[in-house]
């Protein structure tokens, strides 16, 4: 790269073209180039821009395997890795070891749940603050606490991308009184809305984080006054309003357990119970009869998919004797795994993908 005081001995290029070639560079390129003249900070900093940079990688696998990180967090802390190169590195057909993984970026210190979606973290800690974060970008927006939200009663979060309103959303729910209430905040508008309507679910499962899946936020819950019945709720972000979605006809729930899960396996919704080695996975969203059983050889826990696919290897969270690791999964008859081992991150709790973006957390609101 030509240092600052030869920059205006490169060749005159049209300013299209230059927008055009900076669009496909990754992000940790960009924040570098903005130091080479006003011009090109103003254009990677402009709301167009970060649109045109973000929808290349949408359009293009390639551009989106290269942008897309993976975040572990191991309940105290919060890391990032570009598992895409690193799995690169890794040879799935040798079984003689496992992987070490050891280009890890230390992101915060942290405790408490994560959400991803697109570019973006919402992260809820354990002292009740609510946070937005771009890693790629190193930007963090702190939430107001949601008017829904109470101490003494239990709660669900969610968060996702609206494409009706191209909007970031987190939702809040609150279990009061026989009733889920929610509220929503708009990254745009930068406040929450409550919704006025309130919902006949109580008796949530575990798990406190909503699954973005077809548009909208997804959680296990029980009817009031029937705690053996059991369903699966979708906040929809585009009407912020909830739908009700079958579970499999054959999944067998004992009243007064709740060691159920919900999470997403290759873009599907799949259900399970702790520790037993089978789940159900719904093929085509809505629809009750398209639940299928997939067996596996190992326990897992919720959170099982982070959806990174290679060589029919799936990236999956598993639990076994109290331990959680990642592995590396072949569903194929043989039910293969690689063990990865990363240095540094002791008992990772939770992980999932992110696309690496230019958003802003803090200047999305003035950029569409």
């Amino acid at each position: 790269m030509a240092t600052a005081e030869k920059v205006e001995d490169l060749p005159k290029l049209p300013s299209e073209i230059i927008r055009g070639i900076l669009a496909w560079l990754p992000v940790k390129s960009l924040c570098r180039f903005r130091c080479v003249k006003k011009s090109w900070n103003s254009l990677i900093l402009d709301p167009h821009f970060v649109k045109l940079h973000y929808d290349k990688a949408i359009e293009h696998e390639d551009v989106f395997y290269q942008r897309r990180s993976v975040f572990i967090s191991d309940m105290w802390t919060l890391y990032s890795i570009d598992l895409d190169e690193c799995l690169n590195r890794i040879n799935l057909d040798d079984y003689s070891g496992n992987c070490v993984l050891v280009d890890n970026t230390y992101l915060q210190d942290f405790m408490g749940l994560v959400i991803h979606s697109n570019g973006l973290l919402f992260m809820r800690s354990c002292y009740h603050e609510f946070s937005l974060f771009n890693p790629a970008i190193s930007q963090t927006k702190n939430l107001p606490i949601p008017p829904t939200y109470d101490t003494w009663s239990d709660e669900v979060c969610g968060f996702g991308f609206d494409l009706s309103t191209l909007d970031y959303k987190v939702v809040h729910g609150l279990f009061c009184q026989d009733e889920l209430r929610f509220s929503v905040y708009s990254l745009k508008t930068g406040s929450w809305r409550v919704i006025q309507s309130g919902y006949p679910y109580k008796y949530r499962t575990p798990a406190m984080d909503g699954r973005l899946v077809n548009g909208g936020v997804h959680w296990l819950v029980r009817r009031v006054h029937d705690r053996s019945s059991m369903v699966i709720v979708s906040f929809v972000l585009a009407e912020e309003d909830v739908r009700e979605i079958p579970l499999p006809p054959d999944f067998n729930i004992i009243e007064g357990e709740d060691e159920y899960y919900l999470s997403v396996f290759q873009e599907c919704l799949c259900v399970g119970k702790k520790d037993d080695l089978e789940f159900w996975v719904m093929k085509e969203y809505g629809v009750a009869k398209s639940w299928t059983k997939i067996s596996i050889s190992l326990p897992f826990t919720e959170g099982l998919h982070s959806g990174f696919v290679k060589k029919n290897h799936h990236l999956l969270l598993l639990q076994d004797q109290m331990q959680q690791r990642l592995v590396m999964y072949n569903f194929d008859k043989k039910k293969s795994l690689r063990n990865l081992s990363i240095r540094g991150i002791r008992e990772p709790c939770s992980s999932g993908f992110y696309l690496e973006s230019l958003v802003s957390p803090n200047n999305y609101s003035t950029s569409q």
